[in-house]
């Protein structure tokens, strides 16, 4: 918009400004309260004529602080899903983590029992046993920290995601303040 036009945008505002307190200042008042008698449609036509003439921005504010409320509960919906997806994904990981606990102290065992019914090499095996299962202790509770660590990963991630809806949120409802 040009700069000629804004300032006719400006004057033309000025004016109705102007016409509405001299419409005020006119109205004739009621004996002992102090208040005025107005002309309901001829106020609100005057409102509606500077609303008209407002910038495109001012109409913005007003339709975003009209969806404040929605905008608020979709920001908390989203919120929600990240929230109960991410929790999701932590029982799948932990599920996973002890299958496969299982299945390795499971093999281990088995193997274990192999060695140990050898005759010839029961002492042999008896440590082979044990290294085995050590070694599956150890890679158990690898996957263990592992999928912990993981599913605490994505939980900050989450937490990190959620804070910044939670501030854009909150900057949009100050905006919102301002304008009010």
């Amino acid at each position: 918009m040009s700069t000629s036009k804004i300032q006719e945008l400006e004057l033309r505002v000025l004016e109705l400004l102007e016409e509405f307190e001299d419409k005020l200042e006119a109205s004739p008042t009621v004996p002992l309260t102090g208040k005025i008698l107005v002309d309901r449609q001829e106020f609100l036509s005057i409102i509606k004529d500077i609303n008209m003439m407002l910038p495109d921005e001012y109409q913005q504010v007003r339709f975003i602080k009209s969806q404040k409320t929605q905008i608020i509960e979709e920001a908390t919906q989203i919120a929600d899903e990240l929230v109960n997806n991410a929790r999701h994904e932590e029982l799948r990981i932990i599920e996973t983590a002890k299958a496969q606990e299982t299945e390795i102290l499971i093999n281990a065992t088995n193997r274990a029992k192999e060695l140990i019914n050898e005759h010839e090499i029961v002492r042999l095996a008896r440590m082979k046993a044990q290294e085995i299962m050590s070694d599956a202790e150890e890679k158990a509770e690898g996957i263990r920290t592992g999928s912990y660590d993981y599913a605490e990963d994505i939980m900050r991630r989450v937490e990190v995601n959620l804070s910044k809806i939670i501030h854009t949120v909150r900057e949009n409802i100050e905006e919102l303040e301002e304008y009010k």
